[in-house]
């Protein structure tokens, strides 16, 4: 009998199965067995064994540890994001003012009311920026050809996006929005963020805000929460409260709405915020053709915490959707604050 790999098929073949085959030749049943895996390894051409190349693929054990390993840092991550601690230099009461949808390269967009606020934001002591997503319009795929149909660029719309993430120069975070996210994975926000200093977070973030006094203060931004009602703009969030998120500030955007919901633990006395916040685009081409109601307030708002308070005290928290009054508001606690317990030399 020929040892090669086509000898060993044409063996098999002419017995009709390699049981018979090794009991007609007398050769082990395993050899066999070991012969026509490596004859299907081979390829037989005319007479010819032609040895193909190797597959090119890593061994399964090695296949096997790299993705325990890509799981155990996955799993690392998850549970590193679910809530972020930010230690606080002091015990002040801070600002922050919680930017809608800026969607900058909009033409219905009011950037000169955008670039007012982010002015603010610099010029005021304790007050910090959180934006909820969407902040240019990224239309991509059939999408884009929507850019036909305003002034600005793709390539411009990139451009405002840096002016306006790198004019802001306290951000606690950047959350994406469904805008943002329709980039994938090669989204060129993120990088954006990360050359500006600022947190960049896919769809969510929890932060906890620790202040050296011992107070903190969770705030969970989603772009949008899940669930919707005709009867309450704040749905989604107020849901996510009486659902089970007893965070201190639970704030969406999304729906270019202003709404507010207050909601009392009654556990502990925890009071939690549900805040939606509206958007820079006020005048929205697609809102008036599918006939959406104005729910729009401010296209921002501003939440003061004064650390000096306990969570369950209603004022702990205060709302303003005049970012400017909120910044007035802050500016008096701060000084207050420092003359009931001025710093020590």
């Amino acid at each position: 009998m020929s040892s090669d790999g086509q000898g060993v098929l044409d063996l098999i073949f002419e017995h009709g199965s390699i049981n018979k085959a090794a009991a007609a030749t007398g050769i082990p049943r395993s050899t066999l067995q070991g012969r026509v895996r490596k004859a299907k390894e081979d390829i037989a051409v005319d007479g010819m064994v032609i040895q193909p190349p190797s597959s090119g693929q890593i061994p399964i054990s090695e296949l096997v540890n790299r993705r325990i390993q890509d799981y155990a840092h996955k799993k690392a991550h998850e549970d590193s994001r679910s809530l972020l601690p930010v230690q606080m230099r002091d015990s002040l009461p801070i600002g922050i003012l919680h930017l809608g949808d800026p969607h900058v390269d909009d033409d219905g967009t009011d950037l000169a009311l955008l670039q007012s606020h982010m002015n603010l934001i610099n010029a005021t002591p304790g007050l910090y920026a959180a934006n909820v997503g969407d902040t240019t319009n990224n239309w991509v795929g059939r999408l884009a050809r929507l850019y036909a149909q305003q002034s600005t660029s793709a390539s411009d719309a990139w451009r405002l996006a840096e002016w306006f993430i790198g004019g802001v120069k306290k951000w606690l975070y950047v959350v994406a929005g469904n805008h943002d996210c329709w980039s994938g994975a090669g989204d060129p926000l993120k990088w954006i963020c990360d050359q500006n200093n600022a947190l960049y977070m896919d769809t969510e973030v929890r932060v906890n805000l620790k202040f050296p006094n011992g107070r903190n203060c969770v705030i969970n931004c989603r772009h949008d929460f899940k669930g919707s009602s005709q009867w309450n703009p704040a749905h989604g969030p107020m849901k996510a409260v009486f659902m089970g998120v007893r965070d201190d500030i639970v704030i969406a955007g999304h729906h270019h709405e202003s709404a507010y919901g207050v909601i009392k633990d009654p556990n502990n006395g925890q009071v939690c915020h549900a805040i939606k916040v509206a958007s820079y685009k006020v005048f929205d081409r697609y809102a008036r053709e599918k006939g959406f109601k104005d729910q729009h307030l401010s296209p921002c708002c501003v939440t003061v915490i004064n650390p000096g308070l306990p969570r369950s005290h209603p004022d702990a928290i205060k709302v303003f959707w005049d970012p400017f009054a909120g910044a007035e508001y802050l500016a008096f606690l701060r000084a207050k604050h420092l003359e009931l317990d001025p710093p020590t030399v």
